[in-house]
């Protein structure tokens, strides 16, 4: 098989001769590092800049990219990622977790090398502080989702 990986895009001629070609969205790396650091013990939530909340308030709000960016080269990554942080945990600790874990998810599963990594922390909760104020937030567009069905008719 004569494949050449070409950053992003992986080209090249299988073994039947069908000439391929693979490449990759942004967003899909950005999904990669989203599901990453939510698995990472310390960070409790991605959070994202103005438009992005305002996004959410048209949206179920269920966005494994908020609060992160990508830009994709050829070859290489740089991420950056705003999340919340959960007090009492070694930030520091959690930033070099994320690192790690970011850059061998996005290498194992797109071949890209993450060249530059930044976490910047937009806020700091306990994991209570975090559950009330998104659980809230869940129940209020749920409550609100209820009152815009009730408020609807059908016209016959």
């Amino acid at each position: 098989m004569d494949n050449k990986a070409t950053g992003n895009t992986t080209e090249g001629t299988n073994a039947n001769g069908i000439k391929t070609k693979l490449t990759f969205d942004d967003q899909v790396v950005k999904k990669i590092a989203g599901i990453a650091v939510s698995e990472i013990p310390g960070i409790l939530g991605l959070s994202g800049n103005a438009i992005t909340n305002l996004t959410d308030k048209f949206t179920n709000g269920n966005n494994p990219t908020k609060g992160i960016s990508a830009e994709v080269g050829t070859k290489q990554v740089a991420i950056d990622l705003d999340v919340i942080g959960e007090y009492g945990k070694n930030i520091a600790q959690v930033f070099d977790t994320a690192t790690k874990k970011v850059a061998e998810e996005v290498k194992n599963m797109t071949g890209l090398d993450v060249i530059e990594f930044n976490m910047n922390i937009d806020d700091v909760m306990s994991k209570e502080q975090y559950e009330e104020k998104f659980e809230n937030k869940k129940k209020d567009d749920n409550e609100n989702d209820k009152k815009q069905e009730n408020n609807t008719r059908t016209l016959q």
